[in-house]
């Protein structure tokens, strides 16, 4: 008998303890879990939704997933890799300048509005009909 199969005679309680403790020893990988369980992931995630609790213990399995990897890679950088190095300060030391764009944001995170204006005088007259022909154009495939 398959360890899914032994899952059909519990309780809805005891099944998503089972799954919990299958996302455990998954890694917290949701397909895996589900399939040992012999739950489908919708059941899972209808489970997450509608359950706060089960939902915060799931979350933690993920939390200490996150805690794992870090640690890993805290290993590769005292190693003193440097692709660990870059991945780190990219995502860590944005603050300080290792990023290569930045993002820019308006007042409480909304959006900048830009604009910048035109002197059409100064355009020559092909300058002026092939801007014609783009707005014609914008015009047409939108409406």
């Amino acid at each position: 008998m398959r360890q899914g199969q032994k899952l059909t005679r519990l309780s809805k309680k005891k099944k998503k303890e089972k799954l919990l403790e299958y996302l455990r020893e998954t890694s917290g990988i949701v397909a895996y879990a589900c399939e040992k369980a012999g739950v489908s992931r919708v059941t899972y995630y209808n489970w997450y939704k509608e359950d706060p609790a089960f939902a915060l213990k799931a979350d933690d399995i993920q939390e200490i997933q996150i805690d794992f990897a870090e640690a890993s890679l805290l290993k590769k950088i005292k190693s003193e890799d440097t692709t660990a190095i870059i991945f780190y300060l990219k995502t860590k030391g944005k603050d300080r300048g290792y990023t290569e764009r930045r993002e820019v944001s308006g007042i409480d995170g909304k959006s900048i509005a830009i604009s910048q204006e035109i002197d059409f005088k100064n355009l020559s007259d092909e300058e002026l009909a092939t801007i014609g022909k783009l707005l014609e154009k914008s015009k047409n495939e939108q409406g």
